[in-house]
């Protein structure tokens, strides 16, 4: 077992990270220790790369960064007996839970009260190894493709917010073609959605669309299209992209809020809300662990394919060249490897 590792470590409250070597972490109570075989780079991640405000408010460095991995269990710290066992690969939920504030004792762990987040609250798998808390460390189906378990998370939030939209033989329009936005039109073909529209305006990400499952893909909707669609599912928290999205969602139809816009976003109240009777809902995260079982069953019996989606790989010390394409949006989901 190798003392001393390679990680990505936000070390100052500044744009920008540091790729050093750094000790092999020790798995405390209830906690894994995983060795990473792949990472993937989140939405997130960016902002953090760049110290957006959220991130300063988030984050304490220094912190390994980093929340999406799969990994195979090096060793088990617990006295109780446990599914996880040294040799499976494992998954991270990214929300730590309490398991006793109110929201986890109705089943909402997701949204607990007193949570903390992998790799942004705590040191996450951009690294050659990485400790997980036991309850939020995922025993992946073997059978499901060894890159595809690294990218769970955005498929996971892809099934949280299109159950919740109940799509099935209806019109969908998705704003915003980020990996998570990709995975929704995939999980609603999957759950029998009639017809999946796509917005985005780069190319790149228009052709990534078709190949996960859009039946057509746009740069921006018009007036004609206004009132049209019985389900709107809202992935990039753009304001102009909301505001199109009220517009094209039609009277007593379903709006889904994902994406977290950067800035405040004024609303019509009355035209959205109040005349159109519009049923309103919002996602964040996955449910625990029934999201999780959700997007195994998609996985493993290949209704879902997120292989299209993975379009570039790199080594971990690579990771500035990884954030460069990540930030171009020329991409989808870049991994890298430890």
């Amino acid at each position: 077992m190798k003392k001393t590792m390679l990680a990505v470590v936000k070390e100052k409250a500044a744009p920008g990270v540091s790729i050093k070597t750094v000790p092999v972490p020790k798995p405390k109570k209830d906690e894994v220790l995983v060795k990473t075989v792949y990472s993937s780079i989140c939405g997130t991640d960016i902002g953090i790369y760049d110290w957006i405000p959220w991130a300063a408010g988030h984050i304490k460095p220094p912190i390994v960064i980093g929340h999406e991995l799969v990994g195979r269990v090096i060793a088990v710290n617990s006295s109780q007996s446990t599914a996880i066992k040294p040799g499976d690969l494992v998954s991270s939920e990214t929300h730590i839970f309490c398991n006793h504030c109110y929201q986890c004792q109705i089943n909402n762990r997701h949204i607990c009260e007193n949570m903390s987040l992998f790799g942004i609250g705590r040191n996450g798998g951009f690294a050659d190894y990485a400790t997980i808390p036991l309850k939020t460390t995922w025993k992946n189906d073997p059978s499901i493709d060894v890159e595809t378990m690294s990218v769970q998370e955005p498929l996971g939030n892809a099934v949280h917010v299109v159950t919740k939209a109940r799509v099935s033989g209806k019109k969908i329009l998705i704003l915003g073609l980020g990996p998570t936005g990709l995975c929704a039109g995939s999980v609603a073909r999957a759950y029998g959605a009639k017809e999946i529209v796509g917005i985005n305006r780069r190319d790149y990400r228009k052709k990534l669309a078709k190949k996960m499952g859009f039946d057509r893909v746009e740069s921006s909707i018009t007036p004609k299209e206004f009132n049209t669609f019985d389900v709107v599912l809202e992935m990039s928290g753009n304001p102009e992209a909301i505001r199109a999205g009220l517009d094209a969602v039609r009277i007593a139809g379903t709006f889904i809020a994902f994406g977290i816009p950067k800035q405040k976003v004024e609303l019509d109240w009355g035209k959205y809300l109040i005349n159109k009777e519009l049923s309103i809902g919002s996602v964040f995260g996955r449910r625990i662990w029934e999201t999780w079982y959700q997007t195994t069953d998609l996985l493993k019996n290949k209704r879902v394919s997120l292989k299209p989606m993975i379009t570039h790989r790199f080594k971990l010390a690579e990771f500035n060249e990884a954030m460069a394409v990540m930030k171009s949006g020329e991409c989808g989901k870049i991994l890298l490897e430890a």
